[in-house]
């Protein structure tokens, strides 16, 4: 079983986010995790919900989304971020969210990725 390199903490101005909890090189796999598909109909019930914030579209079908089932889930917006999602779609899984770092991360610095979307709050440093 593989160690996580990240974990969930509180982030100055920001609310939760993901940490480093040791030094990460460009181009690792931090983090991946399996999803739940979402019908359009299921995505406007999120968005009515606490948890609207917190799902994927889809990577091929705009209608659809994904609920990731991890702590990619938690890892903030950056106009300049130190890693990127991508997504890959399994046999018997489905879409997996994969998380890899983009530049080496230190440890303890806050891990951040571009959100496909438009920013719903004010963008923090």
């Amino acid at each position: 079983m593989a160690v996580l390199k990240i974990s969930p903490r509180q982030i100055l101005g920001k609310g939760r986010g993901l940490i480093a909890r040791e030094a990460i090189a460009a181009g690792d796999l931090i983090d991946d995790s399996p999803t739940i598909l979402l019908s359009a109909a299921d995505c406007d019930l999120m968005e009515r919900s606490a948890v609207g914030d917190y799902y994927f579209a889809h990577p091929e079908d705009s209608e659809s989304g994904l609920v990731v089932l991890g702590l990619i889930s938690l890892c903030n917006h950056s106009d300049t971020p130190n890693a990127e999602l991508r997504w890959r779609h399994e046999d018997g899984v489905g879409w997996v969210a994969e998380l890899y770092a983009l530049r080496p991360i230190a440890a303890t610095e806050e891990v951040t990725r571009r959100y496909r979307c438009r920013p719903w709050f004010e963008v923090a440093s």
